[in-house]
């Protein structure tokens, strides 16, 4: 039972990561477009930002509801995509019809208030007025459109009714159940509101303290590949706040954060909201990482470390890929990562103190949206300071921790290449096996790929249930944990490994893409 909670909570993880990953895409134009508005731009530029961001607000942001929905369903039917984009997205389009329905039915439908229809429960989806249930709408029938189509899509009837099986067959089901859930929201969905703006008062009232208790479960969320489902209600539901901006209510401090860049010009300040996501877990403190572990490592080891912790450090940095520079630590000093944890944590609880109101990210963004802010809002002189201080921190803490418990972090105990070829003859001998120093180099370019290696790893092809990815991790559903063979998994380059039940986590970092194509690949060989 617990795993196959785990499983559960993992795949809808990874599935709703999918369509949060062209936000970043998103995220950064209507960063520029707020820069080409600022008041000293060209009228034809300040046009043209004006034209970007309206697009993208209005096409993407506005609609995220609908992007969620189409994005889960596919991402949890990956062998059926087709099939789960067009059921999710019309099973979506009838829910509004129906419960645009049921409230008039009802004669429950609200009016138009001075802030439209703001504060009264419903809002305006697709141009329709239906219950406000913002982007949990788009997870919620993007969840139910996977689940179903997964359990009907090899459900075959006799030849003449062959037209109703299988995918026909999930959308027949997927009508009658998205008209009862359009009804059955109208009473629940109330109840289940005010839970949920009760947490949200109690994030907004907790202010900085709200913040270090996010940031520090969010980190130690993140060795389970869990973290996605705490950062995502954050950004894009009530739970990250709720702010009315040039007469439109926006939920989630992302969805607050792109509303205030649009509207620059008819704000006078920054919503707190904002200090969920500066975060200066991708710049700060990976660099305070990388000095501690190169400072506590042998001398004759420097270099090494160096070579390891710099490209690490530059994921980070530029793509705000933290894994590489954290697993480096993870799995072998828990301790450490608590310790993260706990500075990522004080990190946002200390900006808020402080007043910063710029999202702080990867450099790139970072100073994107420094330049778009103006400074009397956005406070960005903060930025380097609070800077300084948590790579300080994090480098001081790291460094006491491993030297005071002698830790065996990356390059304290990292053995010299003759103690490695001394302990490959010693295991090899283990195995029945007799070499040489020349045929362990053989062995070192054995010719088996880096793909073939992960399927024999995981028990063959036959073994492997389902194969996706997220931004960092190849997530693979085994059939036989047993069959699992982790000696062979570490051939294979990784950061790190992950098991659970007959859930397997491979952390690949940058170019987790490529990865899973080269491995689909071999198993279809």
């Amino acid at each position: 039972m617990k795993d196959k909670l785990y499983n559960s909570m993992q795949k809808f993880s990874h599935a709703i990561i999918q369509p949060v990953m062209f936000m970043a895409v998103a995220g950064i134009l209507i960063a520029i477009s707020a820069v080409l508005k600022i008041d000293f731009m060209p009228d034809i530029i300040k046009s043209f930002g004006d034209f970007l961001n309206k697009v993208l607000v209005g096409g993407m942001i506005s609609n995220l509801s609908v992007v969620f929905c189409i994005g889960i369903a596919v991402a949890l039917v990956p062998d059926k995509k087709t099939a789960a984009a067009v059921i999710s997205i019309i099973s979506f389009l009838i829910f509004l019809q129906a419960n645009n329905f049921w409230l008039a039915h009802t004669e429950s439908l609200a009016q138009e208030g001075e802030f439209g229809l703001s504060g009264s429960g419903q809002g305006m989806v697709l141009g329709v007025q239906v219950t406000d249930m913002g982007v949990f709408l788009g997870i919620l029938i993007g969840c139910i459109s996977g689940f179903v189509l997964n359990k009907c899509k090899d459900v075959k009837f006799p030849k003449y009714l062959s037209i109703y099986e299988g995918a026909n067959f999930a959308f027949f089901i997927m009508i009658i159940v998205t008209s009862i859930l359009a009804i059955g929201v109208t009473y629940i969905w109330p109840i289940f509101n005010i839970v949920l703006n009760r947490l949200m008062i109690w994030i907004a009232n907790s202010g900085p303290v709200g913040f270090f208790v996010y940031g520090f479960v969010n980190r130690l969320a993140l060795p389970l590949g869990l973290h996605h489902l705490l950062w995502v209600p954050m950004g894009y539901s009530p739970i990250g706040g709720q702010a009315v901006i040039n007469g439109q209510t926006f939920y989630g401090a992302n969805n607050i954060r792109y509303a205030e860049l649009a509207n620059l010009d008819k704000i006078s300040s920054i919503d707190p909201s904002i200090g969920s996501i500066v975060n200066f877990g991708y710049t700060a403190l990976p660099i305070g990482i990388a000095l501690a572990l190169i400072k506590t490592s042998r001398k004759e080891n420097k270099e090494k470390v160096k070579a390891m912790v710099y490209p690490a450090v530059a994921a980070s940095l530029l793509a705000g890929i933290t894994e590489p520079i954290e697993f480096l630590f993870l799995f072998g000093s828990p301790i450490l990562w608590i310790a993260h944890a706990i500075i990522y944590g004080f990190g946002m609880l200390l900006s808020s103190i402080l007043g910063l109101r710029v999202m702080v990210e990867t450099v790139i963004t970072t100073l994107l949206y420094s330049l778009a802010v103006p400074i009397e809002m956005g406070r960005q002189w903060l930025i380097p300071i609070i800077f300084v201080i948590l790579t300080f921190i994090e480098y001081s803490v790291f460094k006491f921790i491993i030297e005071k418990l002698d830790l065996n972090t990356i390059g304290r105990k990292m053995p010299t290449e003759e103690e490695m070829e001394e302990a490959k003859r010693k295991r090899d001998a283990r195995k029945g096996k007799k070499v040489s120093k020349d045929n362990i180099s053989e062995d070192k370019s054995d010719d088996k790929s880096d793909a073939y290696i992960i399927v024999d790893g995981l028990g063959g092809k036959e073994n492997i249930k389902s194969l996706e990815n997220c931004y960092t991790r190849l997530r693979i559903c085994v059939e036989d944990p047993s069959k699992v063979n982790k000696d062979i998994l570490e051939k294979y380059p990784s950061k790190g490994i992950v098991e659970s039940g007959d859930n397997i986590q491979i952390i690949i970092g940058l170019g987790v893409e490529e990865v899973k194509q080269s491995v689909e690949k071999e198993m279809n060989k």
